[in-house]
């Protein structure tokens, strides 16, 4: 139906002259229901926020989320659902006043919006998509509605919202940014017809293993799709849609809202005012998971460690477990110190390297310092430092042939302009399992002697592992530290023991971050079985690197897949044309975990190298899997 034809019936209908032909016409266009975000706790509107949700705030003389319902209601809108999270039981008593379905968004304190429509996905239709904290002046919902679009509002002044700076000749939104003035911006209520809805949620479940997507806002998802999900610009007058980021917002429109306030807050005791600064920083959670088997998407050793660590259990003692140690030498940091031929001057010991570069980033990092870090990588790295109100750069990871390359150029034009405190490097390259050359580290080392480089070697030991180059560099220069981990390489994932290297300045500044004792003895004592044990690590590297080269080419003999050299112990895989969600459902079904990523649009697979009857196994179903998501049946 064109528009014209669409806006002709709904005014014929508005004004009871439609008939009943024509209203059947209608009913494509018809809302199925309502989707009402209110999982959040609203970090800015602390601390009124830490004893109830945003939603639940009363605004002259209304509750926001109620209000919201009330006009959904009137405008004939009666399937309600209401998605929650933090302070869940706070919002159940609108089921029996309005009617409401309750979902519960058991991810909401992990990750961000887009995760309360995950949770909900099987009730997206002809939806609208609303958050519970905006207050519409004049009711904006309608009972039909001709296609997917967003309401937005033109701001004049420079303000922090996702403003649309392109549409095309009919009206979608072709591009969308961060930040503007002079423009409108999108707010309110957003509305997802059927096929938009199949085809977000679609997306949603293809990209939902990457980390980072479930740490985006729905916003920031539309925009990585805008060329598959488009929608018109709605344009709404004046202030006609709010959103009140902070209480003092709320005072400006409210000024009877210092009332109901100070009925919930007590005003001679403004309660953790000093957490607020902090509430809004999410921490960096792996996905939970009972499975023991078929775990590829972790990068787990999967060959094990040296019997030797088991064996190391043994002779634990009682003393082991209720004495500290206070001993003088570090047995442990003794035996790296001759393995490694680094003097114990340039180690030290922490709980694991993610502990290490926490530690790190706690030291040299202050608030609005710069980060640079690797794009595709760890994201971990991003909510480290967000904790300490630093700012991460990314520079680029790029695709070259049959391999992943550092883009020296990026790094060091970012570099150059935005001064970091920190670069991280990552070699081998999580995900890509790609190298950066001694040299071109050096060169960035030299380059910018005002940046700590950090060097992440957490997959050290599967390539050239002579120690030669960190040893010199260490030595050499004072603004480097190599962090590493025995959870990879040596298997020992869950005794959590890592290690740096650095000069003894830069190490004796890390140092104050380092725990009051050292790491587990028990957990030292299984690392010193593995560093000795050489023997056992030669073969188990031979092993796994000869998987890894066999399945590469097996990978790279399907037709669409691409499966990139690697020097570590996974594989970095682009699959063409192929349904991720499909492929991702197929494995776990056959108790596969694989690790999905979308770079640039582009789906791709991480997968852990393991014992051959393990990667022969995976081939099987992997093809199976990408042969049923083309539509072809099995293929051999």
């Amino acid at each position: 139906m064109k528009k014209t034809d669409f806006d002709r019936l709904i005014k014929k209908w508005k004004e009871g002259t439609a008939a009943i032909q024509e209203e059947e016409s209608l009913l494509p266009y018809k809302v199925d229901n309502a989707i009402i975000m209110a999982a959040g706790y609203s970090a800015r509107c602390m601390p009124l926020s830490g004893v109830m949700p945003k939603g639940l705030f009363r605004i002259k003389g209304e509750v926001l989320i109620e209000r919201e319902i009330e006009q959904l209601i009137a405008a004939g809108i009666t399937e309600i659902i209401v998605v929650t999270g933090f302070m869940e039981e706070k919002f159940r008593y609108l089921k029996e006043k309005y009617g409401v379905i309750l979902v519960n968004n058991p991810d909401y304190n992990q990750y961000n919006n887009i995760s309360s429509l995950y949770a909900a996905q099987k009730y997206m239709k002809n939806s609208y998509i609303l958050c519970s904290d905006n207050y519409y002046e004049e009711n904006v919902f309608c009972l039909y509605n001709y296609d997917s679009h967003y309401s937005c509002v033109y701001s004049e002044t420079y303000c922090d919202e996702y403003f649309v700076t392109k549409t095309d000749p009919d009206g979608y939104i072709t591009e969308i940014q961060r930040g503007g003035a002079g423009g409108w911006f999108t707010v309110g209520d957003a509305y997802f017809t059927k096929a938009y809805s199949e085809k977000f949620v679609s997306l949603m479940n293809r990209d939902w293993a990457e980390e980072h997507t479930r740490n985006l806002l729905m916003d920031d998802f539309q925009i990585r799709h805008l060329g598959s999900l488009k929608m018109l610009k709605i344009e709404r007058p004046g202030r006609s849609i709010l959103e009140f980021d902070t209480l003092e917002e709320m005072r400006q429109f409210d000024p009877g809202f210092d009332q109901f306030y100070y009925g919930h807050i007590d005003r001679n005791n403004a309660v953790i005012e000093m957490f607020t600064k902090y509430s809004g920083i999410r921490s960096y959670h792996s996905v939970p998971t009972e499975q023991l088997g078929g775990r590829l998407h972790l990068n787990e050793n999967l060959f094990k460690p040296s019997p030797r660590c088991f064996e190391a259990l043994r002779s634990i003692t009682m003393e082991d477990l209720y004495l500290y140690d206070l001993r003088r030498n570090d047995e442990l940091m003794d035996v790296l110190s001759s393995s490694l031929a680094v003097s114990a001057n340039h180690i030290f010991i922490h709980n694991g390297s993610a502990e290490v570069i926490k530690s790190i980033f706690s030291i040299l990092l202050q608030e609005n310092d710069t980060v640079l870090i690797p794009e595709p990588g760890w994201s971990y790295y991003k909510s480290v430092a967000d904790a300490k109100f630093a700012k991460c750069i990314p520079y680029r990871v790029e695709e070259r042939g049959d391999t992943y390359q550092y883009s020296i150029g990026d790094l060091s034009d970012k570099a150059k302009r935005h001064k970091p405190r920190v670069i991280v490097i990552t070699s081998p390259q999580m995900p890509t399992g790609c190298t950066i050359a001694y040299e071109e580290i050096e060169g960035i080392i030299k380059d910018h002697p005002e940046s700590v480089i950090m060097l992440d070697e957490a997959y050290w030991g599967y390539g050239d592992d002579s120690n030669d180059f960190e040893r010199e560099i260490i030595t050499k220069y004072s603004n480097v530290v190599i962090t590493r981990t025995f959870s990879k390489f040596y298997g020992l994932a869950n005794i959590r023991i890592g290690y740096g290297l650095c000069s003894y300045p830069l190490r004796r500044t890390i140092g104050l971050d380092l725990p009051l004792f050292r790491a587990s003895g028990i957990s030292r004592k299984i690392a010193i079985e593995a560093v000795r044990d050489v023997e056992y690590y030669r073969q188990m590297k031979e092993l796994t690197n000869e998987i890894r080269e066999w399945f590469t080419e097996e990978l790279n003999a399907i037709e669409g897949v691409h499966a990139f050299r690697s020097v570590s112990n996974f594989v970095f895989v682009r699959l063409e044309n192929t349904d991720a969600g499909k492929v991702k459902a197929y494995m776990e079904e056959n108790n596969i975990l694989l690790r999905l990523f979308t770079d640039k649009e582009v789906l791709h697979l991480r997968i852990t190298i393991a014992p051959k009857d393990v990667m022969k196994r995976v081939l099987f179903h992997l093809k199976h899997a990408i042969a049923d998501s083309r539509g072809k049946g099995h293929g051999n």
